[in-house]
């Protein structure tokens, strides 16, 4: 650890040297074997007492506009007034400096440091230990991590736990205050997820533009239509629109009767939204239970349904793949007509081909899952339902950056006038009735 080298030093907090604006000008380090360094040597590369040196000089550079040069008689009404301790944020860390005072001799009041306050904002540390933390960083070795100048303090294990706890509180409360109007959110996916103990159901949107946002987590056990129910309200309060939307669900019969309670979607005459089925999780249940004979004809149907150009080529698909899962499962048939009106709404919507692959599954929200589990697997035990909801919001919020708006969305302006007919005006309904 390298300390300044100071002429008189007194006795500080927690041990700790504050730099000198002297110290600085000097520009002489003494190294922790005691031998004498300068900043344009080892420590350049540190970069941390070229930058002491440069916040000293803005800071008299404020000081001279203010007061005048030093020992000068300009009658400005503002004089320097001896100095104080303080700290500054500097290469992820704090650091302790000498802060001189400014006086307004009509008032009797301080004068604040616009320099000192921009370069003492704690939200420049959170920030810092929040990026170190998401790369993986240990709470209890950031400490390792950072090249550290003699006035250097504030990276403990218990400030910057500190620090990093107040740092997710706050992109919890972001998630979870944040309005969706601005969003204009056109579909929805929503999937349950498991860390360790812990269980949630996520929401994701994609945006009229085609942005993918991460809109609302809750808390549960299992993904059952109460959680999911729940999560649908808290949304609707923040502003996601009550009619008009697209689900894109797995099939879970929790997430399915909480949609049907609050939008009505299987009633066409009363429906809210469109739900569509994800072709992948309908497949798996299907092959896990037919035959390999079966299977392998069964196949060829089914995805020839989902690429089907129109709505009467799906219902040729949708035909024989029904005569193919009578003949081999009568167990496999009632699972597909059990999601049949689902699947055929991918054709119905008059969706692009680029967006029917994309609404065809949940493999949106599901890349969002594995990055959120990224982030979560190095947590070995939750303390409680606070601590695990900071970090996986904090975790969605990153992950929502890293998101790509959706190949073809040019044509969701298409589908937002589609959704608005059957669902909003409902004056299309016959219209909707032919095509199927």
């Amino acid at each position: 650890m390298l300390r300044l080298v100071g002429t008189k030093r007194k006795k500080q907090r927690k041990g700790v040297t504050p730099v000198k604006p002297e110290d600085a000008r000097n520009d002489v380090f003494e190294g922790h074997q005691g031998d004498i360094i300068t900043s344009k040597h080892s420590l350049l590369s540190l970069m941390l007492p070229p930058a002491v040196k440069e916040f000293y000089a803005e800071l008299e550079a404020e000081l001279k506009q203010i007061c005048g040069d030093r020992y000068s008689r300009d009658d400005t009404g503002k004089k320097r007034w001896g100095s104080q301790r303080g700290s500054i944020i500097l290469g992820n860390q704090r650091v302790s400096v000498k802060i001189p005072r400014v006086r307004d001799t009509a008032s009797g009041m301080e004068v604040p440091l616009e320099t000192y306050r921009r370069f003492k904002d704690p939200a420049v540390f959170e920030e810092a230990i929040l990026e170190a933390g998401l790369r993986g960083t240990s709470q209890r070795k950031y400490h390792k991590g950072v090249p550290r100048l003699g006035a250097s303090f504030g990276v403990a294990r218990s400030s910057v736990s500190r620090h990093w706890k107040q740092a997710t509180q706050k992109k919890l409360q972001q998630l979870q205050a944040r309005s969706l109007v601005e969003m204009d959110i056109l579909a929805v996916l929503i999937d349950g997820k498991r860390f360790h103990s812990q269980g949630v159901v996520i929401a994701l949107g994609v945006g009229s533009d085609g942005t993918k946002h991460v809109l609302g987590i809750y808390q549960c056990s299992t993904e059952n239509s109460t959680a999911c129910l729940e999560l649908l309200q808290d949304l609707d309060r923040r502003g996601l629109p009550d009619e008009g939307l697209l689900f894109i669900v797995d099939g879970g019969s929790g997430l399915n009767k909480a949609i049907q309670t609050k939008y009505f979607v299987e009633d066409r005459n009363a429906r809210r939204a469109v739900r569509l089925r994800c072709f992948f999780h309908k497949w798996n249940n299907l092959k896990e239970v037919l035959s390999e004979k079966g299977r392998g004809e069964a196949k060829t149907l089914f995805w020839a349904l989902r690429e089907a150009k129109n709505v009467s080529a799906a219902k040729t698909c949708s035909d024989a793949l029904e005569t193919s899962l009578k003949k081999h499962n009568i167990s496999a048939l009632n699972s597909y007509l059990e999601a049949k009106d689902d699947l055929d709404n991918l054709h119905r919507v008059g969706l692009t081909p680029e967006l029917k692959m994309f609404f065809s599954t949940t493999n949106a929200i599901e890349s969002l899952n594995s990055l959120l589990e990224e982030d979560l697997r190095r947590v070995k035990r939750w303390r409680d339902s606070e601590h695990f909801q900071r970090w996986l919001a904090t975790s969605c919020l990153v992950s929502e950056e890293k998101m790509n708006r959706i190949k073809g969305h040019i044509g969701l302006q298409a589908l937002k006038v589609y959704l608005n007919n059957i669902c909003v005006n409902n004056n299309n309904v016959d219209t909707y009735d032919k095509a199927i």
